[in-house]
């Protein structure tokens, strides 16, 4: 049976390994603590042209539904006439 030799590594090894990562991570928590003010005034100009994008697009959506509309009522009276004709077996 194969075991793992323990004696390599010195006890603290593990101990050594937490540090760092709880010293990096309290580093990277301060780095984004101290970002927080500019992430909030990038994101403020972004939404503010999104909202101003809305009206315009409402407008675009109300002028195209006429458009559907007619286009709908055309394409079903073609294709009824077609049926029509269709039957006939012109």
């Amino acid at each position: 049976m194969v075991t793992e030799d323990v004696a390599k590594k010195p006890a603290g090894f593990w101990k050594v390994k937490a540090l760092a990562g709880v010293v990096s991570l309290s580093g990277l928590v301060a780095a984004v603590s101290a970002d927080t003010v500019d992430i909030n005034a990038s994101v403020g100009p972004i939404l503010d042209s999104v909202i101003a994008i809305i009206p315009t697009l409402i407008t675009l959506i109300v002028a195209i539904v006429p458009a559907i509309i007619v286009l709908a009522v055309v394409g079903f009276i073609v294709a009824f006439f077609d049926r029509i004709l269709g039957m006939m077996k012109l």
